[in-house]
């Protein structure tokens, strides 16, 4: 992929669309093939674990990120995803939409040529399902998202790609080649 690509990746629960992003990210390894990575690449997964359950959100925010934590405050809050008063509160205490927040912040603050997007707008409000999406379209480097929401797969701007059986599928209906660039 390179910047500018949008892919939109889509098939029944359990196709392996979200294995396939784990395999793109590094953070599994294929079965077969090979992938080459090239570039930095963000990752959001679709799950957000809590390792760290007492760490404050300024703080989880903040980690690995240059700056002043008052530096980092102000970074996270141009964002809209949090209010001053939230930024005390412990990971644990948040709810998943807020977990998901967190994350794409710091996917945010962080360069990257290619963004991995696992169900994004899960347990988003709808005014920042729509944010993310004009987020997504001033987008200059690659996409690839994964998702079932019928709004933002049907004003998606980009390539499709159907999992079945924990296959991509070529435009055609045969299968993609097993080895990708990325």
């Amino acid at each position: 992929m390179v910047a500018g690509d949008r892919l939109l990746v889509h098939g029944a629960n359990g196709a392996g669309k979200s294995t396939l992003l784990r395999v793109m990210a590094g953070v599994e390894k294929p079965e077969a093939g090979r992938v080459v990575r090239r570039g930095r690449i963000g990752y959001l997964a679709q799950e957000i674990p809590v390792a760290r359950p007492r760490e404050r959100l300024l703080s989880a925010f903040g980690r690995g990120l240059p700056g002043t934590p008052e530096e980092q405050a102000d970074l996270l809050l141009s964002y809209g995803l949090f209010r001053p008063d939230a930024l005390h509160v412990p990971v644990g205490s948040l709810s998943a939409g807020q977990r998901r927040r967190l994350a794409l912040a710091r996917l945010l603050a962080r360069p990257a040529d290619l963004l991995l997007l696992d169900e994004p707008t899960n347990h988003l409000a709808l005014g920042l399902v729509e944010e993310l999406e004009e987020a997504l379209a001033q987008w200059t480097g690659a996409l690839v998202v994964v998702s079932h929401d019928r709004l933002l797969r049907s004003r998606f701007t980009g390539r499709r790609r159907e999992i079945r059986g924990g296959r991509p599928m070529a435009e055609e209906g045969s299968e993609a080649p097993a080895t990708a660039s990325i």
